[in-house]
């Protein structure tokens, strides 16, 4: 699944799902039409180690504590994208025009921010095929592959520390730091911290809004972002796009905390 791996497209909640490479304005997950990034903070070129001296910060995102887990053990269920096969290989045709022409792809979709992308022939695929692609889109869900445990510790600098195994094992060794708005990852520093939403009702990860970080403007040649938000369903989600490939993602879904009883 690669909801925030790729730059939304054709049916905006699923070509992001499956077009490998395409860096999406996610964090979100499958479907997000996400608020444009807050600048990054100045980047050496080279993701810092955890827990390292913090560069020039840039402001933290507001709210951002309530879309991110609290310290403790949260179940959670670990998700994929159920894709029909129809669908995957019309979205690999359009990636690889996409990815011919990408520069025009990316112009004309600032052209069309909201709602459906109109069918043009740069896409790779005739108009009715692209007309059955968005049909299929309708057929594309989240499954349960397994069931984690995502451990959360807050370090005396601040951070929250992941910890997790199984399906939910690429988060292991994750440290957020809202405070400064940045992710230290095993593969890189993410500094573009930046409110998230998805406002595709029909897409496979529903209604949610949160917060996301990503490494652009870092140099990496590895895209990754982190997002973290809070469905309409009520319960939370994380979005761990750390790769190229649809293996190389991370979709918890977990329960809210429930508020403290009042005194």
């Amino acid at each position: 699944m690669r909801g925030t791996a790729y730059a939304g497209a054709m049916r905006r909640a699923i070509l992001p799902l499956l077009a490998p490479g395409l860096l999406a304005a996610c964090g979100a997950p499958a479907g997000n039409n996400a608020s444009p990034a807050a600048p990054a903070a100045p980047a050496n070129g080279a993701a810092a180690p955890a827990g390292s001296a913090t560069p020039v910060a840039v402001p933290p995102v507001a709210n951002v504590a309530a879309f991110l887990p609290a310290p403790g053990a949260h179940p959670a269920r670990a998700m994929a994208i159920s894709v029909p096969p129809e669908a995957q290989v019309l979205a690999a045709r359009m990636t690889a025009a996409i990815r011919a022409n990408f520069a025009w792809y990316r112009s004309y979709a600032a052209q069309h921010p909201e709602g459906e992308l109109p069918w043009h022939p740069n896409l790779g695929i005739s108009a009715a095929d692209y007309a059955r692609f968005q049909a299929l889109a309708a057929q594309i869900a989240l499954r349960e592959i397994g069931r984690v445990t995502l451990n959360v510790t807050r370090r005396s600098d601040g951070g929250l520390a992941f910890a997790a195994a199984g399906p939910a094992a690429p988060l292991d060794g994750i440290i957020v730091y809202p405070a400064v708005n940045r992710v230290e990852t095993p593969l890189g520093r993410l500094a573009n911290g930046a409110p998230a939403a998805n406002r595709q009702a029909r897409s496979p990860t529903g209604l949610w809004q949160g917060v996301r970080w990503t490494n652009l403007g870092s140099g990496a040649p590895r895209r990754i972002s982190l997002a973290f938000g809070r469905r309409a369903r009520g319960d939370m989600l994380v979005f761990y796009d750390y790769g190229p490939s649809d293996a190389e993602t991370v979709v918890l879904l977990y329960p809210a905390a429930r508020a403290a009883p009042p005194r």
